[in-house]
């Protein structure tokens, strides 16, 4: 005997998101790293580069998006994710620690988004 599978699909049912992304204007520092579109972060995002300095966080931010510039002009798609690694110097605790975080980038006719993994 033997058996056949039937692999007709179907649509899913449409899913609400449970959490609605605020996206925050990154211009300032867009133009210098060869962006030529309007680019928005994630608040997430935002949030997870906060520790503190904003300088440092300035820096993490700008290295984000150059990573996210980088990719993009590489991989010629309109969407990807990778990892954007950072170290902190923790005041509090006296030494550096490591950042891991999973970043997405999409782009569209008018627009980047650069956020989080799980904004999008």
């Amino acid at each position: 005997m033997q058996l056949t599978l039937d692999l007709t699909f179907t649509l899913a049912p449409s899913r609400k998101r449970l959490q609605v992304t605020t996206w925050l204007d990154a211009g300032w520092a867009t133009a210098c790293l060869g962006f030529t579109k309007q680019v928005e972060i994630s608040q997430s995002l935002n949030d997870a580069l906060q520790h503190g300095n904003e300088d440092d966080h300035d820096q993490q931010l700008y290295d984000a998006l150059w990573l996210a510039h980088h990719h993009l002009a590489l991989a010629q798609r309109p969407s990807l994710s990778f990892t954007f690694d950072y170290l902190h110097d923790d005041k509090v605790k006296g030494r550096y620690v490591e950042y891991h975080l999973c970043l997405h980038v999409e782009e569209t006719k008018e627009l980047i988004l650069l956020g989080r993994i799980q904004d999008f």
